[in-house]
């Protein structure tokens, strides 16, 4: 038996991010693209700002300007386990571009059956997520690597693509300010690539990534290893 409930199964859009929960919000964003999949007991979920510099001539890590591998490695994007226990849902992030110390935990109750509310338990925010498949829900398929980390979450016709980080040395600190990095340590933390896939009938392709090059590419459904 699965710990998330099925109402939470299929894609979400964030169409509303408020600071702080309640009363007059001091902090308003509409203009994040944010997507979360929940396959099953797993989520894939991918944050873009709209500040996002122009990336025109770059088709790997290794082309990019500081000022790009900045903004790369202080994207939002992980993946993991999600545990909904009550009114608690709680994102175990085994995946973390960006990672952090605080648990990723949230207030939820459905609005409607195709609009979920999250707060922070706190108040600290409130953010509002539409469901996109929620009028043809499909049995979540999830693939794995050797490690059990998954790297392909799909409902129906989207699909989250994840690449994980490479181990990394001993000396990089995770969890230091992305801005007293050097070029090749900031190069790892955002080797972590997590796109979003939709499926046409020429194929897969991607519609947003961490990696902005990759979108508009062809990409093939993964297998179990």
């Amino acid at each position: 038996m699965g710990h998330v409930p099925t109402i939470y199964h299929g894609l979400w859009q964030r169409t509303l991010y408020a600071e702080p929960a309640e009363g007059e919000p001091a902090f308003v964003d509409r203009d994040t693209q944010v997507y979360w999949l929940q396959a099953g007991d797993w989520h894939a979920d991918l944050r873009v700002p709209a500040d996002r510099p122009d990336f025109t001539g770059v088709s790997t890590i290794g082309d990019c300007s500081r000022e790009q591998l900045l903004w790369l490695a202080r994207q939002t994007a992980f993946s993991g386990i999600t545990r909904v226990e009550g009114r608690f849902c709680t994102w175990h992030r085994l995946i973390d571009l960006s990672p952090g110390l605080e648990k990723d935990v949230g207030v939820t109750r459905f609005l409607d059956d195709d609009t979920l509310e999250e707060r922070h338990p706190d108040g600290r925010y409130r953010e509002v997520w539409v469901g996109v498949t929620r009028a043809a829900p499909s049995e979540p398929i999830a693939r794995f690597d050797n490690d059990g980390l998954p790297v392909w979450l799909q409902t129906g016709n989207y699909a989250m693509a994840i690449t994980p980080r490479r181990a990394v040395i001993a000396s990089h600190d995770l969890l230091a300010d992305s801005a007293t990095l050097t070029d090749a340590e900031l190069a790892q933390r955002a080797a972590v690539e997590i796109s979003f896939a939709k499926r046409r009938d020429d194929g897969w392709r991607i519609a947003l990534s961490t990696l902005p090059w990759r979108e508009g590419e062809r990409i093939g459904a993964v297998d179990n290893n």
